[in-house]
Parts: structure tokens; C-alpha cells; sequence
């Protein structure tokens, strides 16, 4: 499972209120009372959520050594839901249907009394309780989280708003703290509010890195006209600066592209280059083909890349998704020495990862204080020019739109 094995896929959750105590057995407690069983009762509509020590659907072996981490708790939560197929609903209606058919009198066939179409459907409904009862139509979903309490940071690879409102209802409820996703916009005024420079965040702008045909940069689908300057960014509506995180992957690229991927940060340098991945533009190597670099010409910008880093003589592997903040498909990379034991081995992820999102926040971190400065005008010319000239024999990125 994902933080203990294998890639990982996360978003991050700012925690607002005093983080719980580990060695506090008090914790541990909590946990417990809000964990699920294995087959607690359940309606349909209803919504089940819980605790679990992470391992597993039904781990609630919930004790320092086995959910206990340094600064934090490595933890899993789970929904339960019943989900009825509609075809089986209607297939036992009608199954009641048929037993109640009364032969006609004339011999026509045969057919259903009016009252008879009542009970059909509440002996299917019946039916249908009494195997939910045994746990059919059961639809548990079971997420890994781990809590940094250090940083008040939540990382959990989770999406949909079902699951965040499921998460931020559990979190609040045991702990009595509440919890926010972080996209680029919101972790950008964190840092900015770290520095006191929170008015900067609201003067932000999207700003066009290059200039293309009126025709094709302006028109929208109504027949109406865009800012030649404004570039637009429908998925970042709910959050006007998230288009951050999409500068960023551009920033991102020109570092690859100009500065051989090396970039000075407040957590020492850090080494960045891109892989061969999957775009919209079919192929295997999309970005050095002639499609990407006019689409980016022509005022596209990119929503995700894959993106090696490394810092500290380590190597990590991952997607990023600019406007949600979003890393998936993150590879830990492989110890030096074998663990000698499993929690060792859980103990060198976390520290790798720890590691991996510190050199991430400090790239970032580096660019919004870049995009904030004096400095800016110069760098976005900059960007503007290199962009102008995508498609010349260069090393590119890979880019997910």
C-alpha cells in the first residue's frame, strides 16, 4: 500500500488546530473509538467512516509500534457505502412480478393485480435488506494517510470531494482539529504569509508567456473575445491562483531546458530533468515533436509533467500536477542496505519521502519568491523568448496535459 510500499500518490491537507500527542495514549484511544468494524450495520444512503491502523481493511491494531513514526502517524481511513446495481433491483422486482401473475379468466395469459405490484417491490426490497444485512452491496474504500505532525500536514491520495469531506469529518470529529486541501494557490500564500507578503498573493496574475495568432489566442467558443494578456485557465476557477502551479511547471521546464535542471534553493541545490511520458499528443518521446512546442506557442500550458529529482544523493521519480499540487506515481528510491526489519524499512520511506517533499516545497519555494520579486519582468521575458523558440533541437520535459 502506498507509503508502505510501493509508488505513492498524494495530495496534501493543511491541519488548523494543536496537534495530537503521540506518546499521549490518549491518541491511540481516540482512534480506537473511531475506528469500524469489520461488518458494522449499514443502510443505503448511509456513509461509514473510520479509523484503521493502515495495514489493511480491518487493521485496528492501534499502538505506537505499529502506526507511531518519528513526528507522525501513519494511518489508514475507510468509507463504506452500499451500492445497489440497478439491474439486480430491477430484476428481483420482477422476479416478485411473476410469482403473483393470475391466469386471466378468458385464457388470455395471465397478469398482475394492481396490489400485487405493491408487495412484488417489498418483497424485493425485503430481499434486497436481508442480503445487505449479510453484507452484499458492501463498497468499503480504503485510503492511506500519513500525518506529519511537524509540518501540520496531512498527506493522503485522495481527490474526489466525497472522500475530502469524508476525511475532513473524521478528522474534526476524533481530533477536534479541521483540515484544508493545499492546491499551488494555498500552499503559494502559505509561504508568502510565512514572510509576511501575503498582499503580494492578491496582486497575482496570470500573464501570457507568448503571443499567438488573434484568431486562435482570443476566440471562444460563444463568439465573445479573451484578454490577449490574461491567458485563461478554466480548471483553476475555484482557485484564480492555482494557476501558480502550471507557471511553475513551465518554470520547471525552462530550468531543464537552459540551466541543465539545476537550481539554487534555500535547501541547497537541487537537480531537476523531465522523462518520456504520456501527453495528449500521442508518441513516444511527444514532447521533442513539433506539436507540443506549437501548442505551448500557441498559449496552452501544461497541467502536469514527469519530473526527476534529485538532492542529497537521491534520486525520486514522479508526476506532477501544477494546479492542485499534486504528485503521483512518486518512486521512493531503493536503500543502500536492506532494512533488517519492516519497521526500518517503513522508517527509510517516510525519511526518503520527508526528504523528497522538502526538496519539492524548497524548487517551489524558490519560484514564488522569484515571481514575487523586482526580478520577475526579466525572468518572464526570458520565459516569453525561450518559449518562442520550443521545437529547435533542445531537451524537453515531459508534459500531461
Amino acid at each position: 500500500m502506498p507509503f508502505r510500499s510501493g509508488a505513492i500518490s498524494f495530495r496534501r491537507f493543511d491541519v488548523a488546530g494543536e496537534s495530537p500527542d503521540l506518546m499521549d495514549p490518549k491518541f491511540f484511544d481516540a482512534l480506537r473509538e473511531n475506528a469500524l468494524g469489520e461488518l458494522e450495520p449499514i443502510k443505503p444512503g448511509e456513509v461509514h467512516v473510520g479509523w484503521t491502523a493502515g495495514r489493511h481493511l480491518f487493521d485496528r491494531g492501534f499502538d505506537y509500534e505499529r502506526v507511531g513514526f518519528g513526528s507522525g502517524a501513519l494511518l489508514g481511513f475507510r468509507v463504506d457505502t452500499i451500492a445497489i446495481p440497478p439491474e439486480i433491483k430491477k430484476a428481483y422486482i420482477a422476479m416478485a412480478e411473476d410469482a403473483r401473475l393470475v391466469p386471466s379468466k378468458d385464457g388470455g395469459g395471465a397478469f398482475l393485480p394492481r396490489s400485487a405490484k405493491k408487495e412484488a417491490r417489498e418483497d424485493a426490497l425485503g430481499r434486497i435488506e436481508e442480503e445487505i444485512s449479510e453484507g452484499r452491496y458492501r463498497r468499503p474504500k480504503h485510503v492511506p494517510i500519513w500525518w506529519d505532525f511537524s509540518r501540520a500536514t496531512i498527506y493522503a491520495p485522495i481527490s474526489a470531494d466525497t472522500q475530502v469531506q469524508a476525511l475532513r469529518r473524521l478528522v474534526h470529529d476524533t481530533f477536534g482539529v479541521t483540515i484544508a486541501p493545499r492546491g499551488a494557490g494555498t500552499v503559494a500564500l502559505d509561504l508568502l504569509k510565512s514572510r509576511g507578503r501575503t498582499g503580494d498573493y492578491d496582486d497575482l496574475r496570470a500573464e501570457a508567456l507568448s503571443s499567438a495568432p488573434p484568431e486562435i489566442e482570443l476566440a471562444r467558443e460563444d463568439g465573445s473575445r479573451a484578454s490577449a494578456d490574461r491567458p485563461e485557465m478554466p480548471w483553476a476557477a475555484q482557485e484564480p491562483q492555482d494557476f501558480l502551479g502550471n507557471l511553475f511547471l513551465m518554470w520547471l521546464w525552462w530550468h531543464c531546458d537552459t540551466r541543465e535542471g539545476l537550481v539554487d534553493t534555500g535547501e541547497g541545490e537541487v537537480a531537476i530533468w523531465g522523462l518520456s511520458g504520456r501527453t495528449s499528443l500521442r508518441g513516444d518521446a511527444p514532447t521533442r515533436r513539433a506539436e507540443t512546442a506549437r501548442a505551448v506557442q500557441l498559449g496552452k500550458w501544461p497541467r502536469k509533467i514527469g519530473l526527476t529529482v534529485a538532492q542529497f544523493g537521491r534520486q525520486w521519480e514522479c508526476t506532477l500536477q501544477g494546479d492542485r499540487f499534486e504528485v503521483a506515481g512518486l518512486k521512493l528510491p531503493k536503500p543502500e542496505e536492506k532494512p533488517q526489519s519492516l519497521r526500518a524499512a517503513l522508517e527509510e520511506r517516510l525519511d526518503s519521502f520527508a526528504t523528497f517533499d522538502t526538496a519539492l516545497m524548497a524548487l517551489y519555494r524558490s519560484f514564488i519568491a522569484e515571481r514575487c520579486s523586482p526580478s520577475w519582468p526579466t525572468r518572464r521575458a526570458e520565459l516569453r523568448a525561450w518559449v518562442g523558440e520550443l521545437g529547435a533541437t533542445r531537451k524537453m520535459v515531459a508534459v500531461t496535459a
